[in-house]
């Protein structure tokens, strides 16, 4: 598999987009450092250094966020470490091992140039589930107890590692210091407060880039079932997706401008059990 397709340029665009819009945030942040450090300094009555302090807080998360899709290496391994601690994932057991390694068999008899991942790890949840962030793979534990639905899932996630969609979705996180909602208008007296960090922290533009981001997931979400179907997982991926993604599907208001960062399983499904008319998706 190739590690890049004409199909991922728009979201390395609006990556670029994300990366200038965030800009902004960062000259906000570094004034508000500047200014804190050099009140503190007066009335410590010491200097402080604040003009670099408030350069690396202000532009260091966009260098690293960069450095993420131009030298992975050097980011991408220590994200996807931090990714399993954050999210209480864990070390496979022994038979864990071996239902991956049954999985990644059964994918590589038909393709003999897939790679399997070098870091994963196991969430401990029965569903059946796989995401992929930084150069990291992640499998809930009910997945590996399925001899069917563990190379189909894995399949699926393939191509999001192999063409960095994960270092993308990387990358993009690391953009915002730190997450937040909209600030609502009431209390008044700390709306001032609430809003400056909204912004400084990068959540504001990380909000205003939602939907395209996710819209660009969507198809994406479509690039890596071609995958699946390509090495014959297309039919188990579907039977999967009916009995643990269906029963939880609900209507999606306009779904083409939407949040939603799947597109409709049913949809998914037909083109996985290979229903004549289907295609492959574009953006909803």
């Amino acid at each position: 598999m190739r590690r890049f397709e004409v199909r991922q340029l728009p979201g390395y665009a609006l990556y670029v987009i994300t990366l200038f819009c965030h800009l902004l945030p960062a000259f906000a942040r570094g004034l508000v450092v500047e200014v804190t450090l050099e009140i503190l300094g007066s009335l410590a009555g010491w200097p402080i250094p604040a003009e670099p302090i408030a350069l690396v807080v202000a532009f260091g998360p966009l260098a690293v966020s960069a450095l993420c899709l131009i030298v992975p290496p050097l980011v991408c391994p220590i994200m996807g470490y931090w990714w399993q601690m954050d999210s209480g994932g864990r070390a496979p057991v022994q038979d864990e091992l071996e239902s991956f390694e049954r999985a990644i068999g059964t994918i590589q008899a038909e393709d003999e140039w897939f790679k399997p991942p070098r870091h994963w790890f196991v969430a401990e949840e029965d569903g059946y589930n796989a995401f992929v962030f930084a150069n990291s793979v992640c499998l809930t534990r009910g997945l590996l107890e399925s001899r069917e639905a563990a190379p189909a899932f894995i399949s699926h996630e393939y191509p999001h590692l192999r063409l960095g969609d994960g270092r993308l979705v990387c990358a993009r996180r690391l953009l915002v210091l730190w997450p937040m909602e909209p600030p609502v208008i009431l209390p008044l007296r700390t709306l001032p407060v609430r809003g400056l960090l909204w912004v400084a922290g990068g959540a504001a533009v990380d909000w205003l880039f939602t939907n395209a981001w996710d819209t660009y997931w969507r198809s994406r979400e479509y690039a890596s079932d071609n995958y699946t179907i390509r090495v014959g997982q297309g039919p188990a991926f579907a039977r999967s997706l009916r009995s643990h993604s269906l029963p939880y599907e609900r209507p999606v208001r306009r779904m083409a401008f939407s949040a939603a960062s799947h597109p409709y399983t049913k949809q998914r499904m037909a083109r996985l059990e290979g229903v004549p008319g289907e295609t492959a998706g574009g953006w909803g």
